[in-house]
């Protein structure tokens, strides 16, 4: 699925590389390729920054691989870059494509770490530079159905989650270690039994053995895309999942309501026994449960400490 949408090439004033400041990615840096994203998830947070595009139009951030070319130079062989934390660089465009292309190709050749989080479509075009440097690419694919009517409704111009496992089994081909993310897990419409089994038979089908999961979190801007996109009946009983009247600051800087902590509880609990007949591994997201108490890092093994330079040129060069 794709949407007609503008893709107005800008150039980059600040810095390429930036350290994220929230959650698991605290401190470590972080890349997007574009400003704005043409998928228009309805839940997209991002899609509320001041600074966001319209919908239907996305910033492309053109000499993106001309700045890491030079900033690359002063970080270490083994850093860990994050892509992808408020956009999506598989976004159906030749442009934003080939830069995505460059621009991974400047990161895996200086031998950093890389982290892709990515709803879209891996074209076959980059089967050579991911095959050749797969051992640093750690992929997630964010999807939380297989049902087509789902995707329409609150991912309209995403690629479909039946394309998206497709996607991940290339990948895998490829020698791409692969893990998912659930997230956001939407209470009666992505996280009924139903849907779980089949989205956890598919990605075990694929190969993919790791899952993140993390329900919605609700912020004054995705409130108002929810009742300006949805059904004011499917935006209402989704409303009704959050009886807490007041904003709070939770787990990062903006505003924000949880789905109560024993309802989350019950929906892991749930997820996890169907995971673990499948022989799946489970990891709550950390970063959107700050009230469970949860220790670690819903990051991928390779990128939640820092290694020494000595070990990724083993790794790297044998």
């Amino acid at each position: 699925m794709s949407g007609d949408f503008k893709c107005i090439p800008i150039t980059k004033r600040s810095r390429a590389l930036h350290r994220a400041d929230f959650g698991c990615l605290k401190g470590v840096y972080a890349v997007n390729i574009t400003l704005g994203c043409s998928f228009s998830c309805v839940y997209c947070y991002a899609r509320g920054y001041e600074l966001a595009p319209p919908k239907g139009t996305v910033y492309l951030y053109h000499n993106l691989p001309l700045l890491l070319q030079r900033e690359g130079r002063h970080l270490p062989i083994g850093t860990p870059v994050i892509i992808n934390t408020s956009s999506d660089c598989f976004q159906p465009h030749p442009d934003i494509l080939k830069t995505t292309h460059d621009t991974l190709a400047v990161l895996l050749h200086r031998g950093f770490q890389v982290g892709i989080l990515t709803k879209g479509i891996v074209p076959e075009g980059f089967k050579g530079l991911f095959s050749r440097y797969a051992r640093q690419i750690q992929f997630t694919i964010g999807v939380v159905s297989l049902n087509e009517d789902y995707c329409r409704l609150f991912e309209p111009y995403a690629p479909l989650g039946t394309n998206r496992l497709a996607s991940a089994e290339r990948l895998k081909s490829w020698g791409i270690n692969v893990r998912a993310r659930l997230d956001p897990l939407i209470p009666f419409f992505s996280d009924t039994e139903e849907n779980i089994k089949s989205l956890l038979v598919g990605l075990k089908e694929c190969g993919v053995q790791e899952i993140v999961l993390s329900y919605l979190q609700l912020r004054p801007r995705i409130l108002e895309n929810f009742q300006r996109e949805l059904p004011p009946q499917i935006s209402k009983l989704i409303f009704s999942c959050f009886p807490k009247k007041q904003w709070e600051t939770t787990g990062s800087k903006t505003l924000s309501k949880m789905i109560p902590r024993s309802l989350r509880l019950k929906g892991y609990a749930r997820i996890q026994k169907i995971a673990q007949e499948l022989g799946l591994k489970t990891i709550i997201c950390r970063c959107k449960n700050p009230d469970l108490g949860l220790r670690g890092s819903c990051l991928p093994t390779e990128l939640k400490t820092k290694k020494h330079k000595r070990f990724f040129q083993k790794r790297l060069f044998g």
